[in-house]
């Protein structure tokens, strides 16, 4: 088996494989300055060969637990190019983000993992929500320009896939995956009120009074089989979106 070197404090260790790179990194983790300094001198010397030490995602996220954030993503990082093996769905993937603090290391994440590979572990609407859960604003887009349209219409389909998705953006993301994916296209998986809330719910204003604009009146009220039901979805919009509701409805 080959051993991977390097040097501290004029000394010679090896490491054998991720296991004892988790252990090496809990011997010598520590608040102070010094713990960091000593866990950076490691990663740097062992550079390229983390790709063939770290191989599986759990010994990963069980050194990524004994480095501060500045190390972590450096160890992330390293091991960049090979994420496509050591990750196996968005969960692993949803872990990870959480542990970069800095908006822009996740960023610069994002930006160097493939299209292809993230198309492998996004396979619904969930998977989506995983990871934009960690990320923000322009990360978010950088993101959906990835993507493409075409993949994102396949998983967003119905009310409730954009219901899981667009808590987790910003309005004008949100506004943006909105026109990417059509307002037609969304109408035509509405076939309850509860579908319409759906949509509702987390679209901005602006999306929300495009959307509503494209029905017939008498269409929505089809949504309702009684008052209770009407009053019932009111209810559990924002006081801003009732009040829009109720101004198209009635004018």
């Amino acid at each position: 088996m080959k051993e991977y070197k390097f040097i501290i404090w004029d000394r010679t260790y090896t490491v054998l494989n991720e296991r004892e790179l988790s252990l090496i990194f809990d011997v010598l983790w520590g608040e102070d300055e010094m713990s960091s300094v000593v866990h950076w001198n490691i990663i740097m010397q062992l550079d390229e060969d983390l790709i063939d030490i770290i191989k599986t995602y759990k010994w990963l996220l069980e050194c990524l637990k004994k480095l501060n954030e500045k190390n972590a993503f450096l160890l992330v990082f390293k091991v960049a190019d090979n994420l496509s093996n050591i990750i196996e769905n968005s969960l692993n993937f949803w872990e990870l983000l959480a542990r970069l603090p800095e908006e822009e290391n996740k960023l610069r994440i994002i930006k160097h993992i493939r299209k292809k590979w993230l198309e492998q572990i996004i396979l619904n609407s969930s998977d989506l929500s995983n990871i934009l859960e960690w990320i923000y604003d322009k990360t978010e887009r950088e993101l959906l320009n990835m993507l493409w349209e075409e993949f994102l219409r396949k998983i967003l389909i119905k009310p409730s896939d954009i219901y899981n998705v667009l808590p987790f953006l910003n309005d004008e993301n949100k506004d943006y995956l909105t026109n990417i994916i059509w307002l037609k296209s969304i109408i035509k998986n509405i076939d309850t009120f509860q579908d319409l809330l759906f949509i509702l719910k987390w679209c901005t204003l602006k999306s929300s009074r495009q959307l509503l604009d494209k029905y017939k009146k008498e269409d929505i009220l089809k949504l309702f089989n009684n008052d209770k039901e009407f009053h019932s979805f009111l209810k559990k919009l924002s006081d801003r979106k009732e009040k829009m509701f109720l101004e198209y409805f009635w004018k």
